[in-house]
């Protein structure tokens, strides 16, 4: 792929006072990852400035004031400079409202670019959900804030660790309500929408494992009707689609089976079901995919850290793999909506 046909990637700082700008400059730096795609930074130069220092990284920036500028000159960075953080109240590790304000306008910026048709893809800084809420952002998570932005009626979430996927069917909601979500119509949403968006990455036939609810996978419906009433049904009807799904299977063998390589991809019930599983298995490397959106999009698959903000000791390998995987995936020709 020419340089000039690499997709075009919107990367957002992220919460300004997290490792997101530590982690945004260390892997835009990169000459590697300009053979990914050709990025577009969207934050602050004050706030990548100071912590490329920090960090002892030497890069040069080509600010623009919106995404269709960019130039993509080999030694530059495009850089959208919106230079919306009030340094009069930014410290590093401090959860301040107006930082979260400055962060869900970064996406802002990304997600109009890309329905405008300029950008392929987006990567997200790592936010911070509290102050993005604070700073006038009413969204429980990322995907509620993505479907409001584009209109999308259906996103969801993709765990990647390597080579193995993952999908939870229920997300950001109370435990107690997690019982009431599982339905045959979304849990078979799930395991196409997984299988599909494998497909566009590269997967001939995944192989899919689906978690069980209930504890035993239900015992035939001793502890619970959710395996024999909708998951099962579920899989049933996604393999006379032709998915290769399997299941229902407990949930506390499941990630044994499919680390030993079993299964490709796992889609599980619910949010911490399938990535307690998926970061005993990868630590915190792999990305966190937002899909269902106009175009891919992802972000690390761990938080702000805010402990560690500022001191130019962040791991890039997760913002780096996201990037990968999120270019990979823009240059797809395939639509993104499931």
């Amino acid at each position: 792929m020419s340089e000039k046909t690499l997709p075009r990637v919107a990367v957002t700082m992220g919460y300004a006072a997290g490792i997101g700008p530590e982690l945004v400059v260390k892997t835009v730096a990169k000459p590697t990852m300009r053979l990914e795609c050709r990025p577009i930074v969207v934050g602050d130069s004050r706030i990548l400035k100071e912590i490329a220092g920090t960090c002892g990284v030497t890069i040069e920036w080509n600010k623009i004031e919106k995404p269709e500028e960019a130039r993509f000159k080999p030694g530059l960075v495009d850089l959208v400079d919106l230079q919306n953080t009030p340094i009069n109240e930014f410290e590093w590790g401090k959860v301040v409202p107006s930082l979260g304000k400055a962060s869900g306008e970064y996406l802002e910026v990304a997600w109009k670019a890309a329905l405008d048709g300029k950008v392929d893809g987006i990567v997200s800084g790592v936010i911070h959900k509290e102050a993005l809420n604070e700073g006038g952002y009413a969204f429980r998570d990322e995907l509620e804030f993505f479907s409001k932005i584009t209109g999308s009626p259906r996103p969801f979430l993709v765990g990647v660790t390597d080579s193995l996927w993952t999908t939870p069917v229920t997300v950001h909601i109370p435990f107690r309500e997690i019982h009431e979500k599982i339905t045959r119509e979304d849990v078979l949403f799930h395991i196409e929408a997984i299988d599909q968006s494998m497909k566009r990455y590269g997967f001939t036939k995944p192989r899919i494992a689906v978690a069980a609810l209930n504890v035993h996978g239900g015992e035939g419906g001793l502890f619970g009707d959710e395996e024999t009433e909708a998951i099962g049904p579920a899989i049933q009807e996604a393999r006379r689609l032709g998915i290769d799904a399997h299941g229902p299977y407990p949930a506390d063998t499941i990630f044994v089976r499919a680390q030993k390589g079993g299964f490709d991809s796992v889609v599980g019930m619910y949010h911490d079901q399938v990535n307690i599983g998926r970061k005993l298995i990868g630590g915190m490397r792999g990305a966190t995919l937002f899909m269902g959106l106009p175009v891919p999009c992802g972000t690390t698959a761990h938080g702000t850290a805010l402990g560690k903000a500022g001191k130019g000791v962040a791991d890039p390998s997760s913002m780096e793999a996201t990037l990968k995987i999120v270019s990979r995936l823009a240059s797809s020709k395939d639509g993104d909506s499931h």
